[in-house]
């Protein structure tokens, strides 16, 4: 039962059907945005104080998480995303210059300074993505604000760079507070919308779990490389078309351990191919995004 003398939290309406025109760049029609989430290293394991290892998303559908004890097939699945699965996507984002937004835990960051490296000189965005890549719903505010803040000095130690947007996944109802209070400009932990909008002053750029790879290995996701290519190339061609009326953003979420394999990352170069082939695309960030829409809209809430 909700609290009648408040306000219902849940807004069931959004732009109802007329969202705001935004402008691209050069009057493109669609705008995309690859994101790659770095999480490997900051999983759950009992070498960090964790109850059981960590099984969901490990690559490995069925993976049973082992309690009280060291899982090693599942640390090395992870591992294969940072020693390897990243720059096989890294090398594809540099050859086809698309610039990148990569959501990244502060921990794995921390236990891959080669990545860290890389990504403070490359062009590529760095948003925070929890110190953990853990479920953060029980957390006392406390904490949860204390691994935000760490996360933000982390990434801009590491990197040299500083974090304009967020994006927990499994948060709790004070993540977006504290992600206001700590002055960032957007968050993406949202999935109810295909363009952004304004809550307050802050702003709130809708994620995706369908253009995602994560669906590799569910009942009803990608068996293949080919699937999940299909879903993105059908994803491109509706909201290209669509784009001729009224331009369209599109997000992509990717990881190294699952993408980065080589047969997968084959669904990446070509869903990287087709796209380049067609004229008025704008690759950008998610702060790219944020930038268009700061600039074009005001902050209004809906």
């Amino acid at each position: 039962m909700t609290d009648q003398s408040t306000p219902y939290p849940r807004n069931w309406t959004g732009y109802a059907g007329q969202p705001p025109a935004i402008r691209l760049p050069g009057n493109q029609r669609l705008a995309i945005n690859l994101i790659l989430n770095l999480e490997e290293g900051s999983e759950r394991n009992i070498l960090d104080g964790d109850e059981c290892s960590e099984h969901y998303l490990s690559g490995f559908p069925g993976l049973p998480a082992r309690a009280g004890s060291r899982h090693p097939s599942s640390e090395s699945l992870f591992a294969y995303g940072s020693r390897a699965g990243f720059w096989r996507l890294y090398r594809l984002f540099e050859e086809y210059r698309v610039p990148v937004t990569v959501f990244a835990c502060g921990q794995a960051l921390e236990r891959n300074p080669a990545i860290a490296s890389t990504l403070g000189q490359s062009n590529h965005e760095i948003a925070g993505h929890g110190w953990r890549w853990i479920d953060y719903e029980h957390f006392s505010r406390e904490d949860e604000q204390e691994h935000l803040l760490r996360t933000l000095d982390t990434i801009h130690q590491s990197t040299g760079k500083l974090v304009r947007g967020w994006y927990t996944g499994r948060k709790s109802l004070h993540t977006r507070e504290l992600v206001i209070e700590a002055g960032l400009e957007w968050d993406s932990d949202d999935y109810s919308d295909d363009y952004p909008w304004w809550q307050g002053g802050h702003l709130v750029i809708p994620y995706t779990l369908l253009n995602n790879d994560c669906l590799y290995g569910s009942s009803s996701g990608w068996v293949t490389p080919s699937h999940f290519f299909e879903h993105l190339k059908n994803t491109f061609d509706c909201l290209y078309r669509e784009g001729k009326s009224q331009p369209t953003l599109m997000t992509v979420g990717l990881h190294g351990r699952l993408s980065g394999h080589p047969g997968r990352s084959e669904a990446i170069k070509m869903f990287l191919e087709y796209t380049s082939s067609y004229p008025d695309v704008w690759f950008t960030t998610r702060s790219g995004i944020a930038d268009l829409w700061i600039q074009q809209f005001q902050q209004k809430t809906l």
